[in-house]
């Protein structure tokens, strides 16, 4: 591995990604990483480590890197890895990235199809507590949030798990390798039990030095690498157990075996002192009445476990599993197995399948799932506020312990769940407020420290005619992941949502909004940066006149008609905004953001559909930024030179005063400022809002205005107009709270 190389991890936020990339960067590698579903507190190590972290990057950026690690969740056809193909750099998936670490290093494998992670967190801890300068790469995070997934400290050891689901164990020849256990799982890859036993054989027969098994492991490698059986490992070496659970026993003896090959002292407390690993029996809340956990568990080798441990540790609670299936794949080839397990708790809930990127599979779905049952049936779940409020009322009768079982997005559900009954009772007057804690509770557990989170915030401050009432909830997202967190959690809570940048072109209504504003008013969204070849990429919340003088910097001509637009370009996407006879759509060629469904969308200009002030797709959604492209290049004073002549005309044409801008849209064949100039509307005012003597198609707040008074102005306004020339002039301005048409004809 060459140390001047520059490395782009495509999913980096992934369990086994994210410690990579940080062991890496520790490392001295110089290490860069982009993913569009970041999680808060794996951002936090990966900074901490110091990983360089892009919210967005473009397929014309990957010439900067000369090498690109992705995640195998990662498709084939993403535009990012086919770029980095077609510029020649070199691409890993994760599994061979690390293998090829593992050459340089005396590698210890922890592998098998369970426990690989809890065993790998074990050792790591044991490592700590001992003060063994071992590297480690874990495969998740510790249930400890102070103990990092990854360490280096330059040793010629190096402990991490390996993965057998994506094919890419069988790049790895360890210096030892300890097997936890092997059951015929992911389908897609081997299509029966002996090919997976295959691969692990295969792995055993490079093995170099050591290979630890349990006894009961039925692998038979064929060559003369000395093999050690590990059970009984821990009480031999005078360690106290491992907590509570089948699985963590055979865990623990494993753990011991690798500590042991380092030839120190252990503490007793080694393995009974190990915190446990994110989403392996993670306790989310417990009490007299209720506990409640969520599990990884996505097996149903690990789902019996998981049922049995937890009949150990609460016997006299009522035990509930929600389940959500993993795969339509894995569902639909265990889906009998999947049953029987679960019928061992009392009550049975299911969430939809977490596809994972796979299509739909007949027999594969969680339905097909619940008709596999022959005991009581399962209950069925939305991943809603309504499936939350739905098990909410089950859990409420006898004291119980409710289990979160899954590898997908359950954890989500299962934190709605958690909020929504952990908030005091003194402190939820109605379900109104209880729904509102409960929101702020989620929140505030999953967003950066960045992130502004507000109650009841006005809004009038934050709108350029300076009027209205406050948002239900507030938020200001530092990054795309506290944007990703805020959707997600609007959408769990049922909660509406409207976005703003600088505030232009936006009415609020007097009574507010009731429901979650978004304001992408935070450094990270008013990036604006050169890509070459005339291409400028912005982000949303950049301020037109901003962008405007950026291009003039670089000498890009074509966006000087943007200087005097007084909005952010997530508006101005939104409407295809325009002025000196051009509009926002003239200079751009691509752009980023979240559709109707909540995905990441990055499309050319022509996949869009053009109305008045109105781009359909942007507006069902939420603009993220825009890839721009000047139309010729001259030297930046010529440049400057045009945006003050545009500039001096519209000061000249248009108010100073406080104003949302062009109040209506221009009818066809006409201009409404024309038309209220005609029919001497100038001047008409109701309370502090005026027609704006200047431009007719203005109102201005004159100090003191209200939404009501900006409403009534503009229904007397239209009545005039439609009286003396027959034209019906509609609002361009977005009214938020209120509809125009619900306000126009009362």
């Amino acid at each position: 591995m060459d140390s001047t190389d520059q490395y782009l991890f495509l999913g980096a936020g992934g369990m086994g990604m994210a410690p990579l990339a940080c062991w890496m960067s520790q490392a001295g590698y110089s290490v860069c990483g982009y993913d569009a579903h970041l999680q808060e507190r794996v951002r936090r190590w990966l900074v901490s480590s110091g990983v360089q972290l892009e919210d967005f990057v473009f397929p014309e950026q990957v010439t900067r890197f000369s090498t690109l690690v992705y995640s195998s969740a990662v498709k084939q056809s993403h535009p990012i890895l086919a770029a980095a193909r077609a510029a020649g750099l070199r691409c890993l998936r994760r599994g061979e990235l690390l293998a090829e670490i593992a050459r340089h290093k005396r590698f210890v494998a922890v592998v098998g199809s369970h426990g690989k992670t809890t065993t790998s967190g074990m050792v790591a801890h044991g490592l700590r507590l001992a003060g063994l300068s071992v590297d480690y790469i874990l495969g998740g995070l510790s249930a400890d949030p102070d103990m990092p997934p990854a360490h280096y400290t330059g040793s010629d050891w190096l402990v991490a798990e390996v993965d057998e689901s994506d094919g890419t164990i069988d790049g790895f020849a360890p210096a030892a390798t300890v097997v936890l256990n092997v059951d015929w799982d992911h389908a897609d890859r081997y299509g029966d039990a002996a090919k997976l036993d295959a691969a692990f054989t295969g792995l055993l027969d490079r093995t170099q030095e050591r290979i630890l098994l349990p006894q009961a492991l039925h692998l038979q490698p064929k060559g003369d690498t000395p093999v050690q059986r590990f059970d009984g490992a821990a009480q031999s070496m005078g360690l106290d157990a491992a907590p509570r659970g089948r699985f963590n026993q055979t865990n623990g003896d494993a753990a011991a075996a690798v500590l042991a090959l380092f030839g120190q002292a252990l503490p007793r407390e080694t393995l009974s002192s190990f915190p446990g690993m994110a989403r392996r029996q993670s306790i989310l809340h417990q009490d007299a009445q209720l506990t409640i956990l969520e599990d990884y568990a996505h097996h149903p080798t690990e789902v019996d476990a998981l049922i049995e441990c937890l009949r150990d540790n609460e016997p006299d609670k009522r035990l509930i599993v929600v389940f959500q299936p993993h795969r339509y794949s894995r569902t639909r080839q265990f889906k009998a197995a999947f049953a029987a397990s679960l019928q061992a708790a009392d009550a049975v809930y299911l969430l939809p399948v977490y596809a994972a990127h796979e299509p739909v599979l007949a027999g594969g779905d969680s339905r097909a799932l619940a008709q596999a049952f022959s005991g009581i049936p399962p209950v069925e779940l939305e991943m809603s506020l309504t499936g939350v409020q739905q098990l909410a009322r089950a859990i409420q009768t006898e004291p119980t312990q409710l289990a979160f079982v899954g590898a997908g997005d359950i954890e989500e559900f299962a934190g709605v769940l958690t909020a929504w009954m952990t908030v005091p009772a003194e402190l939820a007057a109605s379900q109104a407020s209880l729904l509102d804690l409960a929101l702020l509770q989620y929140l505030r557990q999953r967003l950066s420290p960045d992130c502004t989170l507000k109650r009841d915030e006005p809004l009038a401050n934050k709108t350029t005619i300076r009027i209205g009432g406050a948002a239900r909830f507030y938020a200001e997202p530092a990054n795309l992941s506290d944007l990703r967190v805020l959707l997600r959690a609007a959408e769990l809570f049922q909660i509406k949502t409207f976005c703003i940048g600088r505030g232009s072109n936006l009415l609020v209504a007097d009574t507010g909004f009731d429901g979650l504003v978004i304001r992408f008013s935070a450094a990270a969204w008013r990036r604006v940066e050169s890509l070459g070849q005339g291409r400028i990429w912005a982000a949303a919340g950049g301020r037109l006149k901003e962008i405007c003088g950026y291009a003039a910097k670089q000498g890009l001509a074509g966006f000087e008609f943007l200087e005097g637009i007084p909005g952010a370009l997530g508006g101005a996407l939104r409407m295809n905004a325009g002025a000196m006879g051009s509009w926002m759509f003239d200079v751009v060629e691509r752009v980023q953001f979240i559709d109707e469904e909540g995905r990441y969308q990055d499309l050319p200009k022509e996949a869009f559909h053009f109305g008045y002030r109105k781009v359909e797709e942007i507006s069902r959604g939420i603009a993220l930024g825009a890839i721009l492209r000047c139309v010729d290049s001259e030297s930046e004073r010529s440049i400057r030179a045009r945006m003050d002549r545009y500039s001096g005309s519209r000061k000249e044409s248009q108010p100073r005063g406080a104003s949302a801008g062009c109040i209506f849209k221009n009818p066809e064949g006409n201009f409404a400022g024309k038309l209220i100039d005609q029919h001497g509307i100038k001047g008409m005012r109701v309370g502090a809002a005026e027609v704006s003597e200047v431009h007719g198609n203005f109102i201005v707040n004159q100090g003191g205005a209200s939404a009501t008074d900006v409403i009534e102005l503009v229904r007397q306004i239209r009545a005039q107009v439609k009286a003396q020339s027959g034209y019906i002039l509609e609002p361009e301005v977005l009214l938020v709270g209120q509809s125009w048409d619900e306000v126009l004809s009362e």
